[in-house]
């Protein structure tokens, strides 16, 4: 057996190319092939994936005073959140799962709503990152609308009504048994990895996209990346496409194709640019820039939680955020169009 260390290589590149490498939060692990292409792994998590699966909206039934749009105002904060602190792709749609799980179980106010997200985030990072997010530092980005000692004891109060269940499958779980089952494999397969894990993200914000499995959003979302940047247009349709990945991940070809249109109606609703944008940026042979773990890049947008979630807040204002979340802010566009501009 042989094992190999990757670390060397990364710190001789870094320090041949100073001013093109920016050094990462931390270094991270490789793929093991081993486990990639052992088709005991993805039956292992699309037998995992149902045991938490929304079976229906809990809006209207068991939150009563939460509406959607609120939910997706929390979704978008706690995302900048995660971008700003470059955590792992994985904490906020893992945040936005526990969430997800305890609002279908439990009612909540909305004056408790950004509580349940910061703690959410906290306890995500706690499973995803290497050095989780501060307690301290997360009351900061809430301008102190709780107390540290309340986010700790929120934290035990979560957990125990999560039945201590905090390691859920996700959609980027499926990513890398997809990309190795592709029809055709792409020559870009890191633009088309950024791209989805975009996607997913995004995905996240959007509470209709979480009634569905976390193997066909993930399927879908790499179905979106790969049309909007055009990797497979001309030698494979979307039927030839779905009815392979109905059958890998042993689900309904119509469940599957609805997640696709649902995700598609989010994407053409934020971001309308993002398939001319794309286009030579798959076909770049340019090394790619730096860029956050998280897949999206939101820092210059500002969104104040407390105003948008607090109770007493007015009916005009309520209808002003509606319609400026209608569109993701265009920052959000960063990361579909990165490798454009560095074309230029």
């Amino acid at each position: 057996m042989e094992l190999t260390c990757y670390e060397d290589e990364i710190h001789k590149s870094a320090s041949q190319n100073p001013s093109d490498h920016v050094s990462p939060k931390y270094i991270r692990a490789f793929c093991d092939p081993a486990l990639i292409h052992d088709c005991r792994t993805l039956q292992n998590l699309l037998n995992l994936e149902k045991n938490n699966l929304a079976s229906r909206s809990y809006f209207g039934t068991v939150q009563t005073d939460i509406q959607p749009y609120m939910r997706r105002i929390l979704a978008v904060w706690m995302l900048q959140v995660c971008e700003e602190q470059r955590c792992e792709q994985e904490v906020f749609p893992l945040a936005i799962h526990y969430l997800d799980r305890y609002m279908s179980r439990y009612p909540i106010d909305r004056g408790s709503l950004q509580l349940l997200g910061t703690v959410c985030m906290f306890l995500a990072s706690k499973l995803r990152e290497t050095v989780p997010l501060s307690a301290s530092k997360l009351c900061i980005y809430t301008d102190h609308a709780f107390s540290l000692s309340q986010l700790l004891q929120w934290e035990m109060f979560v957990v125990s009504r999560l039945d201590w269940d905090l390691a859920p499958v996700l959609p980027s779980d499926f990513l890398e048994p997809i990309l190795q089952n592709l029809p055709i494999i792409p020559q870009n397969l890191g633009v088309l990895r950024r791209h989805t894990h975009s996607f997913i993200a995004l995905a996240a914000t959007e509470y209709r996209l979480s009634l569905f499995l976390p193997s066909s959003i993930a399927c879908s979302c790499v179905a979106a990346a790969i049309k909007r940047l055009r990797l497979l247009e001309e030698a494979l349709s979307a039927d030839s496409f779905f009815q392979p990945m109905a059958n890998l991940l042993a689900t309904d070809l119509k469940s599957l194709c609805s997640c696709f249109r649902q995700l598609e109606l989010v994407l053409e609703l934020n971001l309308p640019s993002s398939q001319t944008t794309t286009e030579e940026a798959c076909q770049s042979g340019k090394p790619e820039p730096e860029m956050s773990n998280t897949p999206t890049e939101i820092q210059d947008v500002r969104l104040s939680p407390l105003e948008k979630i607090s109770p007493g807040i007015s009916e005009v204002q309520t209808e002003e955020w509606k319609m400026s979340l209608e569109n993701v802010p265009p920052a959000l566009l960063n990361v579909l169009d990165r490798d454009a501009r560095a074309d230029a």
